[in-house]
This record gives C-alpha cells, sequence and structure tokens, in this order.
C-alpha cells in the first residue's frame, strides 16, 4: 500500500510540475500584456509628440529668429536715416539763421549807407545855401568874375541857389560865352528836376 502511493506519488511529481510551470509562464505573460497595454496607453503609435507649453519647434525658434534679426536691422536703418534727417534739418536751420543774420545785417548797412548819403546830400545843400546867399550879397560884377573861373559841379547849384533877380545881375556883368553856358546848364538841370520828379507817374 505504503508502494503504491510513493508510486503515484512519483508519477504525479511531474505534471505538478509541468502544471506550475505553465501557471508561472502564464503569470509572466499576463504582467507583460499588462505593461505593454499600460506603454500602448501611453505612447500610441503615431501620436505627435507633445510640446512644453511656451517652447517653440526648432524651426520655428530659427525663423522667428531670422525675423527678429531683420526687423532689428530694419529699425537700426531707420533710426540712422531719422538722424541723417535731423542732422540735416540742423544744418539747414544754421544755414537758413546764417543767411537771415547776413541779410539783416545788409539791409542794415544799406539803410546806415542811405543815412549817410542823404546826411551828405542835406550838407552839401546847405553849404551850397550858404554860397548861394554869400554871392546874392556881393556886387553883381565881383560875383560875375567869379562865376567865370568857377568849375561847373560848383557853379550850376550856386547859381540855382540864387534869387532870380541876384542871378539876372550876375549874368548880366558876364561874358556872353560864359553867360550863355550858365543858362544852358541851369535849363538842362531844370529839366533833369522835372524828369525825375515825372518819372514815378508814368
Amino acid at each position: 500500500m505504503r508502494d503504491v502511493f510513493r508510486t503515484k506519488r512519483i508519477r504525479l511529481t511531474p505534471v505538478v510540475m509541468t502544471a506550475l510551470f505553465a501557471l508561472a509562464s502564464l503569470k509572466v505573460a499576463g504582467v507583460w500584456l499588462h505593461f505593454a497595454a499600460a506603454g500602448a496607453e501611453e505612447s500610441p503609435v503615431g501620436a505627435p509628440i507633445a510640446l512644453t507649453p511656451g517652447i517653440a519647434p526648432p524651426h520655428q525658434s530659427a525663423t522667428a529668429e531670422r525675423l527678429l534679426e531683420q526687423l532689428e536691422a530694419r529699425k537700426a536703418e531707420l533710426d540712422a536715416r531719422e538722424a541723417d534727417i535731423a542732422t540735416r534739418e540742423s544744418v539747414l536751420e544754421a544755414a537758413e539763421l546764417r543767411l537771415e543774420a547776413a541779410l539783416t545785417a545788409l539791409q542794415a548797412e544799406k539803410e546806415a549807407l542811405a543815412l549817410a548819403e542823404e546826411g551828405r546830400v542835406r550838407e552839401r545843400r546847405d553849404e551850397i545855401g550858404v554860397l548861394s546867399n554869400a554871392y546874392e550879397r556881393m556886387k553883381a560884377r565881383d560875383a560875375a568874375r567869379i562865376f567865370e573861373v568857377l568849375d561847373d559841379d560848383i557853379l550850376i547849384p550856386v547859381a540855382a541857389g540864387m534869387r532870380t533877380q541876384a542871378l539876372a545881375g550876375v549874368l548880366a556883368q558876364m561874358a556872353p560865352e560864359k553867360a550863355k553856358a550858365l543858362t544852358t546848364a541851369l535849363a538842362n538841370r531844370e529839366e533833369k528836376a522835372a524828369t525825375s520828379i515825372s518819372a514815378p507817374d508814368q
């Protein structure tokens, strides 16, 4: 009886071992399938790679950098052009100021010259008036003798400034040729004066 049981026990042992090995293999296969399924759920085939928010892909980052460089270069070019325009405007403004100052100085100089000329004319007229009065007080014969040797640039204005009656007496005492020349010069002087007065009205 004991031998029979021992024989059955010996025969059952390989069967039990085979069953245990098969069971262990199934468990190992089950564990592998579980991890494989979990991996498939976490990383499905063909799914796009998740990107970290705020970080652009490499090709997009390079494009953005190129655009940024171009914008910075354009901005620098515009800044340089603006600075050049500002410099030119400053130069033009300075030139305009210098030109205005020069024109103002020129106008002031012209006015000063005009005033000086007017003063000289007035002074000469006063001097001629004094001489005319002096010759009027002289005797006609004495005045005539001096008139015959005076230069025309003095004689003509002095004679023109004399009273008509006094001048007539002096002309009567002068040599005929001298008296004629002085009379013609005085007539031309009056004609030029009349022409200069009437010219602006034409």
